[in-house]
């Protein structure tokens, strides 16, 4: 899945504010960060219940945080179709300001919880999860302390692993290894079937797939699958980046495996419906060079710990979002 390395030394995020925006925000009162942070967990995860296990809160209280936002700003934030729920406008306009003041939040606790840290880390990420918002992510981590310098590299989890064991990554966010000590923590994150929107031959007799060098469990998942309803496959692509299969899919070269945070615009999710079986989610762990890691490295981990279980929400709710995936999964229910 590709290999790059990228040093971030700092970055200063820019917004930009309409006249409603700075109309809408001079009505209300000083707003209360807990609040807002039911909002944002609601916004993104799209329901009260996946927005509560995020925030470890039962959905009465994360219903009761939202109507004191809603009664201290006068208006209704979300607006609701069914079972699905979306921002009012009123919402929307909140939902910009409301990241700034959580991350600037966040960065305050940084900088003054861990003050002084300073030194080199290097961290290693697959290559979908190295996305805009984690870029802006290192940067904030970058921005509360100005002495540590962020060294990141992408690659596949096959090849992050012997980097930590080498010594030449100090932190890693990798697909689990069975064969290793369980780690204390695992996240883990849909798999799906996924073409691109030119791919006609979805009932073929065989299922032309665009898959990951080996070794990977994604194209193991996809070959179990198949193999478990009698369904014969062929390689059609292969590639170790991301990016690549993505672009053949695009162009419609076949079908292939990716974890929510790879599904983009212009793929079609696919469902056993079309003779595609459910598959097992990926499960991904933070592992670090040193058992015990010193200094800023420990802290960079809490930090990146804190955001692999909200990044993973977010992919997935994206994923729900897509029209393609909307349409093709309403012959489901």
């Amino acid at each position: 899945m590709g290999n790059a390395a990228t040093t971030i030394s700092t970055s200063n995020r820019t917004f930009s504010e309409n006249s409603h925006k700075m109309g809408f925000m001079n009505t209300i009162g000083r707003l209360d960060i807990d609040l807002l942070e039911t909002f944002v967990a609601i916004a993104e995860a799209g329901s009260f219940t996946h927005a509560g296990e995020r925030l470890n809160r039962t959905q009465p209280t994360i219903s009761m945080q939202l109507k004191r936002l809603e009664e201290r700003i006068g208006n209704s934030l979300f607006k609701r179709s069914g079972r699905r729920i979306g921002l009012t406008s009123d919402g929307e306009a909140l939902l910009a300001y409301a990241y700034r003041i959580i991350n600037l939040s966040d960065e305050a606790k940084q900088n003054v919880s861990n003050p002084g840290l300073e030194g080199l880390i290097k961290v290693g990420l697959p290559e979908w999860f190295a996305t805009d918002q984690l870029q802006g992510l290192l940067c904030r981590f970058v921005r509360a302390h100005p002495s540590v310098k962020l060294q990141m590299h992408v690659t596949d989890s096959a090849t992050l692993r012997p980097m930590l064991e080498r010594g030449d990554l100090d932190i890693a966010l990798a697909i689990l290894d069975k064969e290793a000590d369980p780690p204390p923590r695992v996240w883990r994150e849909p798999l799906y079937w996924v073409c691109g929107d030119e791919f006609t031959n979805i009932s073929a007799a065989s299922v032309a797939l665009a898959l990951f060098v080996s070794p990977c469990p994604f194209r193991e998942h996809a070959a179990e699958a198949l193999e478990s309803i009698g369904r014969n496959w062929e390689e059609v692509f292969t590639s170790t980046s991301v990016a690549a299969i993505r672009v053949a899919l695009l162009s419609g070269i076949g079908v292939s495996v990716f974890p929510s945070g790879a599904v983009t615009a212009g793929m079609r999710v696919l469902t056993p419906n079309e003779g595609f079986p459910d598959l097992p989610p990926t499960e991904l762990s933070i592992y670090t060079a040193e058992k015990d890691p010193i200094e800023p490295i420990a802290s960079f981990a809490r930090y990146l710990t804190d955001f692999v279980g909200k990044a993973l929400i977010r992919n997935y709710q994206l994923t729900l979002a897509l029209p393609e995936y909307r349409a093709i999964n309403s012959m489901r229910t």
